[in-house]
Formats: structure tokens, sequence, C-alpha cells
């Protein structure tokens, strides 16, 4: 069953794959959870970029990152079981805000975009969009998870995609949603490639299958024959460079499936060496996949599953490790054990150990290669180290702008955030003025015309040149005033904030000349909750106050509507949504 709500803003766009190529904002770096990064990580782990301490943890955590900034979980269990987020600068590990909901919150880190840090708290099952500014929430929904290893994807303009559903950035309403049965829950597992998104259904006693969805719509496309073997299924999907789809089946070989637009159909099946293989599985840039086998790091053939390469040591691994490749091939596994964890960096083709170091309890804590090239390594205890290349690299773009949503003739400031120091930028704003900036951090880039713009930015030094394109990135809507002739009450478009608020929120409006105004509070049913206000106002600028005290966390709306003194001239109505969190 599919459900959808209608949004003020709705983006049709095609997913850029490479949207995220310097941040590591789900696990495994992106949406096809395969580790792949332009990034070039360290050479070497003899001598940290930074060492920090942090409060203690159980274990070591997924790391998400965007910008300069990282995310991750610290976790303990006594006097209880409970986990905080903590936000740190990637330059030099420095605190910069940490968050527990309440005292008993369980919040690990899911996710991290330019526009919210995603929490989940496994004590409630409460999805949390987190300001990357100072922790504060923006929103939260109901979502059943485990966060220390499951983590979310994204769609193309940013909205957080979970197990079968789609959330508005924004608000975190429900964009579109498939109910469908899993074997084993909390589980996620679940990948995308360009605009569609796979998962794998079906519960103990029924067949199991990989199914696709289209990541704008939520429109079920097809799904696999079903893939032999055990009753649960709990190892999530990768998805390799060039779109082939891997999914190691509980007990069973390793599948491989092409979409071929109309079907998903089985291009190989490679029957592992030990009882299963496990965890998220890496790509190199030409698709091919690395594994974990039998306690030897191995490279299939993304074309027949035919082993290309092998490690001459062996790795003793746990229940997820996790496998990232770099922007040279150099391939960094954590191996998921509890005491004997450890790091290794492995050359391309897994001959050569470039380096290793023990990280005990590195469970969850899987290799992100971070801006400058910065892998933050995490496991139990209190430290908290960061490694850096010690050369100059070609760089990789990546940039960020004041806002993604304006109205048509607003300025926008654009911001370089790339890595390993470019020397020459060249900027791209289709349907922007001007359309084109050779500057670092341009800025007045006006939009006039309502609609969807891409953004690119060009980014070069004397060691390389790097592209990106942010496809669906900026969303214009129309100007915000309101011509004099049909608003005779002179009534100015309002606004409340904060928003989403707890439990206090203030409305702002302003009247030219003296008005009837009825001001009333809905829920999102249309009941009537309050009338603030039904009487006639002078000129002048408002601030009306409504409390939400007492009501349970949701959407609700409030409606101004202002006439001239004879209660027929001049009507003006504005509804407008408020989110109340608490």
């Amino acid at each position: 069953m599919k459900t959808f709500i209608l949004l003020c803003v709705f983006i049709i766009s095609v997913f850029v794959l490479d949207n995220y190529p310097q941040n590591w904002p789900t696990v495994g770096g992106n949406n096809q959870r395969n580790g792949l990064s332009k990034i070039v990580g360290p050479d070497s782990v003899v001598t940290p970029a930074w060492t920090i301490t942090s409060t203690t943890s159980l274990w070591g955590n997924s790391v998400f990152t965007y910008g300069d900034k990282f995310v991750t979980s610290r976790v303990v269990f006594t006097p209880s079981y409970t986990a905080k987020i903590e936000c740190r600068r990637i330059t030099d590990g420095g605190l910069l805000w940490d968050k527990q909901v309440n005292p008993s919150s369980i919040m690990y880190a899911v996710g991290f975009s330019e526009f919210a840090v995603y929490a989940h708290d496994y004590s409630n099952d409460s999805l949390y969009a987190l300001s990357p500014s100072d922790g504060s929430v923006l929103w939260a929904v109901y979502e059943d998870m485990f966060g220390g290893n499951s983590g979310i994807l994204f769609a193309c303009n940013g909205d957080p995609v979970v197990r079968g559903k789609r959330l508005n950035k924004y608000t975190g309403e429900t964009v579109w949603s498939y109910d469908y049965i899993i074997p084993v829950a909390p589980n996620a597992g679940y990948a995308a490639y360009g605009n569609t998104f796979y998962h794998y259904k079906g519960a103990i006693n029924t067949a199991k299958t990989v199914f696709a969805l289209d990541m704008e719509t939520g429109d079920y496309k097809y799904e696999s024959v079903p893939l032999d073997g055990d009753a649960d299924q709990e190892l999530p999907l990768t998805i390799g460079n060039d779109g082939t789809i891997y999914i190691c089946r509980d007990g069973g070989s390793l599948f491989a499936l092409e979409d071929r637009g109309t079907e998903l159909s089985i291009k190989w099946e490679y029957d592992p060496a030990g009882s299963n293989l496990t965890g998220n599985f890496g790509s190199d840039s030409a698709g091919n996949v690395y594994i974990i086998d039998y306690d030897a790091v191995k490279l299939l053939s993304s074309a027949n599953g035919r082993v290309i390469d092998s490690s001459d040591i062996s790795i003793p691994f746990g229940y997820n490790p996790t496998i990232s490749v770099d922007g040279e091939g150099k391939v960094y596994i954590c191996n998921s054990l509890d005491a004997g964890g450890r790091y290794y960096c492995f050359s391309a083709d897994l001959h050569t150990v470039i380096w290793e170091m023990p990280v005990p309890y590195n469970y969850y804590c899987g290799p992100a290669l971070a801006k400058d090239g910065t892998l933050i390594i995490i496991g139990a205890g209190t430290e908290i180290k960061a490694f850096r290349p010690n050369r100059a690299l070609k760089p990789v773009a990546d940039f960020t702008t004041d806002s993604v949503l304006i109205h048509a003739g607003t300025g926008l400031n654009f911001y370089d955030q790339s890595s390993f120091q470019p020397s020459a930028w060249q900027w791209n704003f289709p349907g922007g003025t001007p359309a084109i900036s050779s500057e670092q951090n341009p800025t007045e880039i006006i939009y006039s015309t309502p609609g969807d713009y891409e953004v690119s930015l060009v980014v070069s030094n004397p060691l390389g040149t790097d592209t990106l394109t942010k496809s669906c990135y900026i969303t214009v809507l129309p100007p915000v005033s309101v011509k004099e002739e049909n608003n005779p009450t002179g009534f100015y478009l309002s606004q409340n904030h904060p928003n989403p608020f707890n439990p206090v929120t203030i409305i702002n409006f302003q009247l030219a000349t003296k008005s009837l105004v009825s001001l009333k509070v809905y829920d999102v049913l249309g009941n009537e909750i309050e009338t603030l206000v039904n009487e006639e106002k002078p000129a002048g600028s408002y601030e009306l106050t409504w409390n939400g005290i007492g009501l349970p966390s949701g959407v609700y709306f409030y409606q101004l509507k202002a006439f001239l003194t004879d209660r027929q001239a001049g009507l003006f109505i504005e509804t407008k949504k408020m989110v109340l969190l608490k």
C-alpha cells in the first residue's frame, strides 16, 4: 500500500551519482553503500593529524561527514544503556555540540546532509532531524530501525529515504511509502542507484526477492526471482559503480543482479568459501566488487564473478565488516571484531598491506573518507584519531550555499568547500544571473524565474581537475510580494518562528490600513484548535503568540484572514504550516 501526502514543494529530478564525492552522508559513503570515494585517504597511520579524548564508548560507531564537520555516537551501558550524538570539526576534532534528547535516549547517528544531522533514538524508535549548527531538533517522526549499523539514504533533493519510505527534508512528512515484509526487523540493508531504490522482501516462511521502486514516486517497478538461502535475511545490499546489485543470501550464495529497466535478472552467483559472506562490500571504479571471504579479501569481476585478485594475508572478521575504496584505488577495511578489531589498508590488487592498526571493538565504524583525505578512527574507549595524506593531490569538488529554497529575485551566495587546495574555480548557474563565475565564492547569484536548477563547479590545481554537478539543487518559488491592487488591506505575507517549536511560536504580520483580522489554528485534520484574534486592527506590525502546551507533537496550521472594515472588500487569506515538536 502506498500513501502520498501533498507537499508545497515537490522536486522531480534525476539522481546524480556523485552528489557527495567528498562527504560521507550514509553508511558506505553513498546511496550505493559501496564505499567508493573520489577522496584519497592516508598512506600512513604513524602520525595522527589530531587525537582527542571524548566520553567513553562501548564500541566504535559509524562516522558521517558533511563539509568540515563529522558526527558519531558515544554509547555506554552503565548505569544504563544510553547514547548521545557528538558533532565535531574535521580539522582538529573539536567538539561543536552533543545531543541526547532525553536522559534515557539511545541516539545513533544515521546520516548527515547539508540540511540536517539524522539521528535515531533506539529507546523510542524516533528519527530526528537535528540542526547541523547546534543540534536543535528540526523535526521528529516514528521510524523502526537500528541506528547502530543501518543508516539512511538520500533522494536527489536531499529528502531522507528510510526503509520503504521517503520523507520531506523540511518537515519529516511522508512523501511516499511502500509497504512490504522483511524477514527480520528492525533491519535496513537497502541501497539505491540512479533513480531506483532496492531492497529485499519476504517473510521467514516465504521466498526472498530483491525489488525495485522509483525513488521519486515510490512506484513499484519489478522484482527478482526467488533467491535461495536461509529463512532469514539480515545481510545488506551493495551496488557496484556500474550499477550491479550485490546481495549475499543468509546461508547462501552471493548474487549479482542486473537491472534491465523492465526486470531484475541474475548475472551470476558466487559460492563463498566459508559459510557465507557478510557486511558491506566495496566497489572499484569499474564496478568490480571487493568481498571478505573465509578470512581473505577478494576482488570479483562484475562481469562474471571470477576472482581477479586475493589478499596474501588472513583477515579475521566479525558480523559487519566494511570496505572503502579511495580515489587512487587503495582498499580500507574495518573488520568489525571485539578485542581483535583492526583497520587495514591494501593496495588495489590486494597483494600489499600498506598499513594496519589495532582498533578494538570497531563494530560499526566503517572507514569514512572525509574532506582533505581525513580518515577518522573510532573504536571502544575515549580516544578518537584522524589521519590524512601528507602529499599534494588533485582537488575534489564540493560546495554549499545560503539556502536551496528561495523566492524569485533573491540573491544567493555560494561557498567552495573542495578538498586538496584547488587554485581555480569555474561555476555554472543555469537560470541564474550571472550564469558563470570564476570566483572561489560567488555572491549575489539571482534567480528570477520559479523552477528547479542545477549548479556545477569545476575545480583544478596543477595536479588535475574535478567536476561536481548537483542536478536538483536550487528550488525557486514565486516572488513573495503581493500586488497592492489585489490586496487593499496591505496585508503582508506572515511568518511564524521558531518553526518547528516547543511549545511556543510567534506569528508576525503587517497591515497597511485598518482591517478586520481573523487568526485561527487548526490541526492536521482541519479541526479548529484556537482563535487567537478576531477583531479590527489599525495599521501596523503585529506579533501574536501561540502556545501549544498540552497538545501532542505534530503538524498544525494557522489561517490569517484580513478584510476591509465592511468585511467584504479586500479579502486576503493565507494558510501556513507549523510543526510542534516535544
